[in-house]
Formats: C-alpha cells, sequence, structure tokens
C-alpha cells in the first residue's frame, strides 16, 4: 500500500477510536435532558404519601373504642333494675282491710273548742284493763272546762289535717265505726262522731251518750254513707254547761 494511504487510514481508526471512547466515557447522570424526567419520578412517586392518609382509617380505634365505653354502660344501665324492683318493698305494704283499727291509720291531734287552748289532756296509758279485741289504743280524755265552754278532740289522718289534705284511704264495704266507752265516775255525757263534714262531705254522730263506769260497745250506722278519702276517722265533744272536770275513756275503736 502507499504510504500515504496508509497514513490517511490510520488517522480514520484512531478517530473512530476516539469517538468510541467519547460515547463510552460519556455519564449518562451527566446528561441534562433526562435528569428532569426522572426528577419528576420522585415527586409523583411521592404523592404515595396521600396513601398515607390511610391514617384516617386508623380513626376507626377511637371509635371501636367507644364499645367498651358504650358496652360499660350496660351494667350501670342495668344496674338501676335493683333500684327500680326496689320499689317492690312499697307493693310489700299490703293495703288496708276491714276491720280496720282507727289507731294507726288516724291520730288524736285534731283539738277543739277547749282543747285547742290546752283545756284538753290526755293519756294513751292509764288504761287499768282493755275492752273489747283491745284494738288500737286505750285512751283516757281529761277535759277542764274553760272559756269555750265545750271541748272535743278529731282522730285525723295524716295528723292535724282539717281538710288541707287527702284523707285515710278505707277499703270499700265498711257499714259501721265500733267502740268501747266509760266514764271516771259515770254520768258523763259525750257526743262521738265519724267523718269531718267540712272535709270528707259527711260526719255521723252518736249523740248525748251517758257513760256508765263499765266499759260499753257503741256503734255508730255509716251504711249509707259514701266515703273515700277520710280526714276525721272518729272523733269526740262535750260540752252541755258542765263546770267541773269530766274523765272519760275509749277503747277498741276500728272501722268494720
Amino acid at each position: 500500500m502507499h504510504p500515504n494511504k496508509r497514513f490517511a487510514w490510520a488517522w480514520v481508526a484512531a478517530g473512530v477510536f476516539a469517538v468510541s471512547g467519547l460515547v463510552v466515557g460519556c455519564d449518562p447522570e451527566e446528561d441534562p435532558t433526562p435528569t428532569p424526567d426522572a426528577g419528576q419520578q420522585n415527586p409523583d412517586s411521592g404523592t404515595r404519601l396521600d396513601s398515607g392518609t390511610q391514617t384516617d382509617s386508623g380513626t376507626p380505634p377511637p371509635d371501636a373504642g367507644t364499645e367498651p365505653d358504650d358496652a360499660g354502660t350496660e351494667p350501670e344501665d342495668a344496674g338501676t333494675e335493683p333500684d327500680d324492683a326496689g320499689t317492690e318493698e312499697d307493693a310489700g305494704t299490703p293495703p288496708p282491710t276491714l276491720p280496720l283499727a282507727v289507731d294507726g291509720a288516724w291520730i288524736p291531734s285534731g283539738y277543739m273548742g277547749d282543747g285547742a287552748s290546752g283545756g284538753v289532756t290526755y293519756s294513751g296509758t292509764e288504761c287499768a284493763s282493755r275492752a273489747g279485741s283491745a284494738q288500737g289504743a286505750c285512751h283516757r280524755f281529761t277535759w277542764t272546762p274553760g272559756g269555750e265552754g265545750w271541748a272535743g278532740v278529731f282522730w285525723q289522718f295524716p295528723e292535724g289535717n282539717w281538710g288541707s289534705m287527702p284523707g285515710f284511704a278505707v277499703p270499700d264495704g265498711a257499714n259501721s265505726v265500733s267502740f268501747y266507752a266509760w266514764g271516771a265516775e259515770g254520768g258523763e255525757v259525750v257526743t262521738f262522731m265519724t267523718g269531718m263534714n267540712a272535709a270528707d262531705g259527711f260526719e255521723v254522730p252518736l249523740e248525748n251518750v251517758a257513760l256508765t263506769t263499765t266499759p260499753t260497745q257503741y256503734t255508730i250506722d255509716i251504711s249509707r254513707v259514701r266515703y273515700g278519702l277520710v280526714v276525721g276517722g272518729f272523733g269526740w265533744s262535750a260540752g252541755g254547761g258542765r263546770t267541773t272536770p269530766l274523765v272519760f275513756f275509749i277503747d277498741d275503736i276500728h272501722w268494720h
């Protein structure tokens, strides 16, 4: 080959190798063109943080956690059952039945006439003996005549009630009110009654009973009376111009 041609071919070969070296030695990361594209992948892929909003789904534990609290209220709600059931004690109190003792239902608290100013004294423990079936208490009354010239006492329900409150619920079917009475000396005149007219709408008297020293049973007929809640279960009054103390006893008062 001609020397000049071989020299030219060597220069061509050297140029090829030089270009190849440039191609091989070039760092792809230093290429400014792909860097922006690849860099966008990081922000785009970074949006996977939105999938991190699954932490919102993490809120079920608090909601689910309320289940024990809600369920926990069940014992408290159920716990009220004993309190409600405790009202059965009220149901455990039997309703009144006939015969019905006046004492225990009504209280001898309605003092009238001279009794309203201390002219009547009372004792429930000074009976030498009991009469009848001895239901309730045995009562001893002493009236010392004063300025009013008369005195009396009502058995009231509740105590001290003159009609401003409901009376005692007497069972249906009572036809009479019975009691025993006697005097300390004999000859004491007393009127007995049941019902307080102003409060009960009825008042049935047994008037001017002359007592003896022997306990005697007396009966007030109420068979024609319509009663309901009775304020004045029983009562007595005395007067008639008496000037000396009157002492008498009442025992075994009951509705039947």
